[in-house]
């Protein structure tokens, strides 16, 4: 994990929301959209094309229908 610095503008910051009136509360904050955002952008990798998605969708039905 690394630690990094970064500048905000608290008014901008309040406008988002009102409740966020402590540097500690707008780092917690900041904290929590930093994880979405890296949560989201590794999401983006494993996104599969649609001939993958078939192939699977394929692949299920067939070994579905074979147990019959």
């Amino acid at each position: 994990m690394c630690i990094v610095n970064i500048k905000v503008d608290d008014a901008a910051i309040r406008q988002i929301n009102p409740e966020l009136t402590s540097r500690e509360s707008i780092n917690q904050w900041l904290q929590q959209q930093v994880d979405v955002l890296i949560d989201d952008l590794l999401g983006c990798q494993e996104t599969l094309d649609l001939e993958t998605v078939r192939a699977m969708l394929h692949d299920t039905i067939r070994k579905e229908y074979a147990a019959i």
